[in-house]
């Protein structure tokens, strides 16, 4: 045999091979409660997002792509602002936790009310509270409390296979082998959304997701958002998280189930005597 065709045939052989698992400097680990306490700590490390990305809805309503400006904060500040092909704004919404603020361009209108998940869906077609929205955005996954763990390794997707059970109620996470990132998170025996992160990308001594999917199979419903140009971790603008009405437009109070209270009539003013 030659040696064009001994490379050939080695480069054959070694297609065929699985490839080599690359562990962080850790190495690979084998205690669950050791894999969730060092991945725990891996996806706290983001606490504020600025920038640009591209929000993608799939849903029996529609589906659709658009431009959008991020600032979010923990625990439960959000700032999101949408723009249209042709980069005119949409909508805008701001919520500081407690409060949300909404402003529809084509509407001309301004809603505020409690920051329930049935108000926050007005604008994102996800009903989640606020803060679990922020931890979505900032790659974090909340956990089910867990009363057992088990950890095996799935070597043809070479991830980390950690099961928090609880009950009836499982959540599978499927889990990056070097920066212990979690990469997939499906619940089991609960109607609850899951979610995917992909595109992990370095910044600093850590990395971080640039594209999240959440995906709600009940509501056949899935929100994409692919950061395209963000900061990390700087020290937030309040101003941004303002729930004041742009000036001018008619203000929608809400309640907390969505419904349009009616407008609170001021008394007449004194005229004195």
């Amino acid at each position: 045999m030659n040696r064009a065709a001994a490379a050939i045939f080695l480069a054959l052989i070694c297609s065929g091979c699985p490839k080599r698992i690359e562990f962080g400097p850790e190495g690979p680990i084998t205690q669950a409660e050791v894999l969730f306490r060092l991945m725990s700590a891996a996806q706290d490390r983001v606490a504020t997002l600025q920038g640009d990305g591209k929000l993608r809805v799939e849903s029996p309503q529609g589906s659709g792509t658009v431009s959008a400006w991020l600032a979010v904060s923990r625990p439960g500040l959000l700032r999101v602002e949408m723009f249209d092909f042709f980069n005119r704004p949409i909508a805008v919404l701001v919520t500081d936790g407690q409060r949300f603020g909404l402003f529809q361009s084509r509407e001309n209108k301004f809603y505020q009310g409690p920051a329930t998940p049935r108000n926050l869906s007005r604008f994102l077609p996800v009903a989640l509270p606020s803060e679990e929205l922020v931890s979505v955005m900032l790659g974090k996954v909340l956990f089910i409390p867990a009363e057992r763990m088990t950890l095996s390794l799935d070597e043809k997707e070479r991830l980390y296979v950690l099961t928090l059970h609880r009950g009836e109620v499982s959540q599978v996470l499927h889990i990056h082998p070097k920066h212990l990132r979690v990469v997939r998170s499906q619940v089991r025996g609960l109607q609850t959304y899951g979610l995917e992160y992909d595109d992990f990308k370095e910044h600093g001594e850590f990395v971080f997701p640039h594209e999240v999917r959440l995906v709600a199979p009940t509501a056949e419903t899935s929100l994409g958002l692919r950061y395209t140009g963000i900061t990390l971790n700087e020290s937030p603008d309040l101003t941004l998280f303002d729930l004041s009405a742009p000036e001018g437009v008619p203000v929608v109070e809400v309640d907390e189930s969505g419904q349009t209270l009616p407008p609170v009539e001021l008394p007449p003013a004194s005229t004195g005597s």
